[in-house]
């Protein structure tokens, strides 16, 4: 994504050096969502976003002083700005609410359709010429997404629901970031984007943080309305980890696609994927059933698919941004 990668065009000579700081940041951040669904048991996501972005920011301003200077933060186009921080915001919070209730390997992989959902949207609001081959990769891909919802089977949870609506999230962002990409830097798109996280998990906090609306009936929505709490040293330190896991698994990204060509360094996201079904076996041990490993057959073979297809054709929809968000 343009908005993460702040080198002039040039950049890009060093493929093995990006992939290895790509592979890292994926790695740094696969450990945060596994902190916050430990931490999803017994407080809000809205807290939990409150710390993270307080530790984050000065993350952030360390690295735009190291990198491109202090000015790099004033934002440009402000309100687009606006709309990308609260796109972004949705992603965040809808895949967190979907990631309390489902598998840890199942949420990674329905999120990795926002490929398909990118190029969606770049056909319906950019009107972006896609291929017949494109278009079937991404009926290929959402047929991977009907496996992991198994509607046969019985009613579809709402916590799946609310990871895809998350990635659809995350794809309008994309496509503002396409926009404001062009007159800002990926730091300053950064320090915008949690600058917001922390004011609406406030105000947020302050409309709903007694508990009043929590019936516990789904986990998902208990982590969304249960009471803020204050958390123990160890829950507090589980927070302020992910708050550095952002700031620290950023400049990992930042330098993948400043130094790897992103068409090199793009597919390699898929690393989370892996790491999501060890961290889901080790910590709650969950098994991938068949169900989700079809729907990452498909999901997956179709989003590589389609970086492929961009990578030939030259249309860079997708490929060159980061297929997750990170901050």
């Amino acid at each position: 994504m343009k908005g993460f990668s702040t080198a002039p065009a040039t950049a890009g000579d060093s493929p093995y050096r990006g992939v290895s700081y790509l592979v890292l940041g994926v790695s740094i951040f696969s450990f945060q969502d596994v902190a916050i669904k430990w931490l999803s048991a017994g407080y809000t996501v809205h807290e939990i976003m409150f710390v993270r972005s307080f530790i984050a920011l000065p993350a952030i301003v360390l690295i735009a002083w190291m990198t491109e200077g202090i000015r790099a933060l004033v934002p440009r186009r402000p309100l687009l700005h606006l709309w990308r921080s609260c796109a972004t915001f949705g992603a965040y919070s809808l895949y967190y609410l979907g990631l309390a209730a489902l598998p840890l390997a199942d949420a990674v992989t329905l999120y990795f359709s926002c490929p398909l959902f990118i190029t969606l949207l770049a056909i319906l609001v950019l009107g972006e010429p896609v291929g017949w081959r494109r278009f079937l990769a991404i009926l290929v891909g959402f047929s991977g997404v009907v496996i992991m919802l198994r509607p046969g089977e019985s009613i579809v949870d709402v916590a799946a629901l609310l990871v895809l609506a998350s990635s659809l999230s995350y794809a309008v962002s994309t496509i503002v970031t396409r926009r404001l990409g062009v007159f800002t830097s990926g730091v300053s798109m950064a320090f915008s984007a949690n600058f917001v996280n922390l004011v609406a998990s406030g105000l947020i906090g302050l409309a709903f943080g007694r508990g009043t609306l929590d019936t516990g009936s789904h986990p998902s929505l208990s982590f969304m309305l249960r009471a803020w709490t204050m958390p123990d040293w160890g829950d507090f330190g589980l927070m302020t980890l992910c708050g550095l896991i952002a700031g620290v698994g950023f400049y990992c990204l930042t330098q993948a696609y400043r130094v790897g060509r992103a068409s090199m360094v793009a597919p390699f996201e898929y690393v989370s994927l892996p790491w999501a079904a060890l961290w889901g076996w080790l910590a709650w041990g969950e098994l991938p059933d068949w169900a989700t490993i079809g729907g990452v057959v498909l999901i997956v073979g179709s989003g590589l698919y389609v970086l492929r297809r961009e990578r030939k054709t030259g249309r860079g929809i997708v490929d060159g941004k980061p297929l997750r968000p990170r901050i």
